[in-house]
């Protein structure tokens, strides 16, 4: 889903809805920092998990905003997935860089963004 799919489907709620949505994100929130290392890693408790357990009460509209948030949750990277091998070029030079090349060396980040 589109972020802009998502904001429509969120702003159609209405104040009960957004009501329960708010706690929903907060329980939600609150289960993925408790989680304990012996259930599952923390911070790794699934959003569709939680929406399974409570769908069935939920409003049509609100079900589909919460849908939207277990999209957002399902894709994407995961903790551990191992990441796609590829190539940059450095900034300021014809020198390319491969990721895999700091495989077991360091942490390493990649910020996507715009300079204009």
């Amino acid at each position: 889903m589109l972020k802009a799919d998502r904001d429509q489907v969120l702003g159609n709620l209405q104040d009960d809805d957004r009501s329960n949505f708010r706690k929903f994100i907060n329980d939600y929130q609150a289960k993925r920092k408790s989680t304990s290392t012996e259930q599952k890693p923390v911070g790794e408790m699934p959003a569709r998990e939680m929406l399974d357990a409570v769908g069935s009460d939920l409003t049509p509209t609100l079900l589909e905003a919460m849908e939207a948030v277990v999209a957002r949750d399902e894709m994407g990277p995961h903790v551990g997935t191992v990441p796609p091998d590829f190539n940059l070029k450095r900034m300021g030079s014809e020198e390319r860089v491969r990721l895999s090349s700091f495989k077991g060396q360091k942490a390493v980040a990649l910020i996507f963004g715009s300079y204009t």
